[in-house]
């Protein structure tokens, strides 16, 4: 047995707010900027600090930083000691072994290594020796990482795309796996996304424009420069962004053009020879609000996956060559309304079919030759799944990943023809027995009936007394859910009887389109009304107090839990908020930022519509900091009572200067504004 010394659980605030006597935070000038819309009158004093080569800004971001590290000073010794036992629970004590693929005669798989995947290749007989492929240690210390490999159709040539990192773009190197040697004249600056062409011949890759947009798609023949390239799609529409892919089956390519509501897809030959010039793009339907697809080929028919006629939750529709338009789109696998289909793998007599019931992971699987769907039942109910490495079309097993909060990522495989279910490879967690702790769902109801589900994860026999320290974890944007899936910082908490709780609130999209839609543009307060709902619920059933929740929200979930501290600064003892989109109504106002048109249908477009101008405006987090807060031990005195008037809970915010999503100054002036009104309200002081 080993030793974990017990910590206070909120010893991270202790320490800290120990230090607000002594410390002095760093205020930043301001500069008024003042404009008008709709006769709107809004004054930003921090719009300069949205530039990033003035050195003041640089100045300013260096003295917070300081700042900071002061603050987390005492907790160094903590830091460290919980840093150690998260590695020791990723220990390995038995090698795993690798996932392989099987194509053309070659296993291909990757190991880990302490500064990166190795890929490799080996001859399927026995005695063969492997090769390596790519060995990512050596791109370790560059500043680059590996975005995406693949092998070309006949095996012989690797292409790796290798981008800096944070920027969503890189340069695409080609290997010929022949000669072991890295094609000098073919390598393609400014990539996002690429694919193979069926014939080995060509790459057909895409281009991002100066909104950081992908709209353009380009085919590159193998053995020619950059500059030879030519341009054979190009997206219009500003708010639109392009992805493109190579069908299972391989004999499509398909372009797939979409917004946040909208989609359209062109299809053309995956075997197609550029001596014939550029290749014909057949538009299989053109674009129509809120109507979304998706498209796959098999056997002369077009698979589309797609929420046309009502089906918000997504169907799987049939379409057959030539006649590919809506009109001739049957419906094959429909979903009840607690379902969604999330992905589709399509194999040469199954479909795999990839799905939500309740929030809840669901495996279906559909047989091409009688038509039957059965399910796969899988090791654990609350769980995330993801599809796995099924290259090969014609192969009857279906390999897929399953993670839960208490267990580390395993993947399994599914025979699909004699229904057995094999765990291929597990990860155990050195030093941690899931088996003591509970994970399970309850749901908070709103005031207008809505029911919050929540997953919960702790110690079993865990007393509910209202003294457990709780840290809430929520996202509810873009209908991404919140997924019970593997946080290694997270076990260190439940081992010391915190208890972790997963808000799924609207916005996200557990429970399907609707849920999603009920949390967007001129709905988005549910989303901030369902975390205090569940807030408040959790605290009313004993799993914590105010004085001991926190929560942690990244990107749009910490808009969300920014909205919250604003209405509800009392809820929390401490909040996390990782790169937190802070700021919506000065981003949404400027089209010059990257990404911001693709942005509208999810926040609205406040330049020209003034119901969305007045509805961001009154959400926003940094439009909307109370004027009023002092800290959870500061109690102003009313006569002969004394009342705490809201309490400002410990809060840790954290900026990426390359982040392509949210801009460093997004949390940059909500903390500046922040530490101003603070400073106003006495609650940090300066020495005398």
């Amino acid at each position: 047995m080993y030793r974990r010394t017990r910590l206070h659980p909120l010893f991270v605030v202790e320490k800290i707010n120990s230090l607000l006597s002594s410390l002095r935070p760093p205020v930043a000038k301001r500069i008024p900027f003042e404009e008008s819309y709709f006769g709107i009158k809004r004054v930003d004093e921090y719009r300069w600090l949205e530039d990033s080569k003035d050195p003041d800004v640089n100045a300013y971001i260096e003295a917070e930083n300081s700042y900071a590290k002061q603050m987390m000073k005492p907790t160094k010794t903590l830091q460290r000691r919980l840093i150690t036992e998260m590695r020791q629970k990723l220990i390995t004590t038995r090698l795993m072994p690798p996932l392989k693929t099987v194509v053309n005669g070659y296993e291909f798989y990757s190991r880990n290594s302490k500064r990166g995947l190795v890929y490799y290749r080996r001859k399927r007989e026995p005695g063969a020796t492997e090769t390596v492929l790519f060995d990512s240690r050596y791109i370790a210390n560059t500043g680059k990482r590996v975005r995406s490999i693949l092998l070309s159709p006949d095996t012989n040539m690797l292409s790796y795309l290798l981008e800096e990192d944070g920027t969503e773009i890189g340069s695409l190197y080609f290997k010929d796996l022949t000669t072991n040697k890295i094609l000098q004249t073919d390598e393609l600056q400014g990539v996002f996304n690429f694919v193979w062409s069926a014939n080995n011949k060509y790459v057909y890759y895409t281009m991002t424009d100066e909104q950081l947009r992908p709209c353009r798609v380009y085919v590159h023949r193998i053995g020619s420069g950059q500059s030879d390239d030519v341009l054979i799609y190009n997206e219009k529409k500003e708010s639109a962004f392009v992805d493109i892919t190579l069908t299972k089956d391989k004999k499509l390519i398909t372009i797939h053009s979409s917004t946040l509501s909208s989609s359209e897809v062109h299809i053309f030959d995956a075997y197609h020879s550029m001596s014939d010039g550029p290749p014909a793009l057949q538009l299989i339907e053109p674009r129509k609000s809120d109507l979304e697809y998706y498209v796959d080929h098999h056997d002369d028919c077009l698979y589309i996956l797609t929420n046309a006629n009502g089906a918000k939750n997504f169907k799987l529709t049939r379409a057959r060559q030539p006649h590919t338009s809506e009109r001739f789109w049957e419906d094959l696998i429909v979903m009840n309304k607690n379902e969604r289909i999330q992905d589709i793998d399509i194999f040469r007599k199954f479909i795999t079919i990839y799905a939500k019931r309740d929030g809840l992971p669901v495996i279906q699987c559909y047989d091409f030759r009688t038509s039957e769907i059965h399910e796969v039942k899988l090791p654990m109910r609350y769980c995330t799944i993801s599809p796995g490495n099924n290259l090969d079309h014609n192969t009857d097993i279906v390999q897929f990943h399953c993670t839960s909060p208490l267990t580390l990522q395993s993947t399994l495989e599914y025979n699909m023809e004699t229904r057995v279910l094999n765990i291929i490879r597990s990860h155990p967690i050195h030093r941690f027995n899931p088996t003591w702790y509970d994970c399970y769902r309850v749901y908070a109801k709103g005031s207008d009936g809505t029911e919050i589900p929540i997953t919960l994860i702790h110690k079993k026999g865990l007393k509910l007394d209202g003294r457990n320290p709780l840290l809430l974890r929520t996202y509810g944007a873009y209908g991404s859910p919140t997924e019970p899936d593997f946080q290694i910082e997270h076990l260190p908490l439940v081992e010391r009887d915190w208890i972790i709780a997963l808000a799924h609130v609207r916005g996200g999209g557990e429970l399907g389109h609707v849920w999603y839609e009920n949390g967007r543009a001129m709905k988005k307060k549910n989303t901030f009304i369902d975390i205090i709902t569940v807030a408040e619920y959790l605290i009313r059933s004993g799993y914590s107090s105010k004085s001991r929740m926190t929560a942690i929200g990244a990107s749009a979930g910490g808009l969300a839990l920014g909205s919250v501290l604003n209405a509800r600064p009392d809820l929390f003892r401490a909040v996390i908020l990782r790169v937190p989109f802070l700021d919506p109504l000065s981003s949404m106002l400027n089209p010059s930022i990257p990404l911001t048109r693709l942005e509208y249908d999810e926040w609205g477009n406040p330049k020209e519509s003034e119901a969305a101008y007045r509805y961001i405006e009154s959400y926003a987090p940094y439009d909307n900091i109370p004027y009023h807060l002092t800290t959870p031990n500061n109690v102003t005195t009313t006569g002969n009572a004394q009342k705490t008037t809201y309490p400002a809970p410990s809060i840790l915010v954290t900026a990426g200067m390359r982040d392509q999503r949210v801009a460093y100054w997004q949390p940059l002036k909500w903390v500046a504004r922040v530490t101003l009104v603070l400073v106003m309200a006495n609650w940090v002081k300066s020495k005398s």
